[in-house]
């Protein structure tokens, strides 16, 4: 897959997408992707559903574990995604992730940031850390100033 520059351990925005579709996949019974929206300026925020099929989906917990929130911390997303990874692939053969998978809807969004995270990528030296709505003309910032640092939101 496709890693960041200077950072060949933390796949990029683009081999993140290709890793969690090939996840899906390779493991179609336990593993599917979906957009769940689209950033400001479009890109689609995918999740990542990783369960058993059960017919009883409403007795299963729920946990929901968001990463790229600040678009230059490489580590959350690559962290998350080899979590699925050992989730899906130790499947039928780890007892205790069968109980997990059995019982618990986990749900991954790896990037809530896609527009920040392709700055940073792209453009390394600005250490980006915020999305890139140009926000309120009212919030006092410069007209140079633009960005959302997005867990201020929520």
């Amino acid at each position: 897959y496709t890693t960041i520059p200077g950072f060949s351990c933390f796949r990029d925005l683009q081999g993140m997408t290709d890793s969690m579709f090939d996840l899906a996949k390779k493991f179609p019974e336990l593993v599917t992707v979906d957009s769940i929206g689209s950033s400001y300026l479009g890109k689609d925020i995918h999740a990542m559903k990783i369960t058993t099929q059960s017919s009883n989906k409403n007795d299963k917990g729920k946990v929901l574990i968001t990463s790229g929130v600040h678009a230059r911390e490489y580590a959350p997303p690559e962290l998350v995604m080899r979590y699925a990874t050992k989730l899906a692939e130790s499947y039928d053969i780890d007892a205790e992730i069968n109980w997990i998978l059995e019982h618990t809807e986990i749900h991954l969004v790896f990037y809530v940031n896609p527009d920040g995270r392709d700055v940073a990528e792209k453009n390394p030296e600005l250490y980006w850390r915020k999305n890139v709505n140009p926000g309120s003309k009212q919030d006092g910032c410069s007209k140079n100033s633009r960005g959302v640092d997005i867990n201020r939101n929520f």
